[in-house]
């Protein structure tokens, strides 16, 4: 089996913040090592709890096994288990020192357990590896928006803009931050974008743009 290792995260940052998706992987495939592959169909069918305990065996034996600490990241992600994960990301950053996805994948949990000052370190040092990681500008662009960097924001969505020009959240946050900043028209134009590129956006994300249009008396 060969496998891109090794998080997916389903982000929901939180009321005040997108949804996402954040991808945590290696920077080349890797053909999975076959004792995994029990840990795999677990976290597959739901059972991130009996994959932990198996990463946690297998670890015992072999603390380097870089493969199973993705895998064991990924169980506690979908865990919820925040500080853990976070302990086994700075464990993998020391036995694999070029890989932007487990400082990307540091920026979003500090993001998430509120400690803005080390996400915006992690988001940062992903970029110096990697200046094409689109997670790391999004992740930055929220945490500007929400301590009121609103010029630095809209950077970040134009910096994931010129990358990936069809990527919809993006325009959910440059929506939100032309709105803080007044520009209600065009907030009205990339929330808007963000529906064409991707229609489902518009049941979580459609009261921001209703909103514009009774506040503000924009034409539809």
């Amino acid at each position: 089996m060969i496998l891109r290792l090794g998080i997916i995260i389903a982000v929901f940052l939180s009321a005040d913040l997108a949804s996402a998706q954040v991808v945590f992987e290696s920077s080349n495939p890797m053909v999975l090592d076959p004792a995994l592959k029990s840990v795999v169909d677990s976290l597959e069918t739901g059972n991130p709890g009996g994959a932990t305990v198996a990463l946690r065996d297998i670890l015992g034996k072999n603390p380097v096994h870089t493969q199973a600490l993705r895998l064991l990241i990924s169980s506690y992600l979908r865990m919820e288990d925040f500080d853990r994960a976070i302990n086994a990301c700075q464990q993998l950053a020391v036995h694999d020192t070029t890989d932007t996805g487990v400082l990307v994948a540091l920026g979003y949990l500090y993001q998430r357990i509120g400690d803005m000052i080390l996400a915006e370190q992690y988001y940062q040092q992903g970029l110096a590896l990697n200046p094409d990681v689109i997670a790391a500008y999004q992740g930055l662009g929220w945490i500007y928006l929400k301590t009121g960097r609103l010029e630095q924001a809209l950077d970040m969505t134009s910096e994931t803009t010129e990358r990936r020009p069809h990527y919809a959240l993006n325009y959910i946050l440059m929506g939100r931050a032309l709105t803080a900043q007044g520009f209600f028209e065009d907030a009205a134009i990339a929330y808007n974008r963000a529906f064409a590129l991707q229609n489902d956006l518009r049941e979580q994300y459609g009261i921001l743009l209703q909103e514009l249009g009774l506040r503000h008396r924009l034409r539809r």
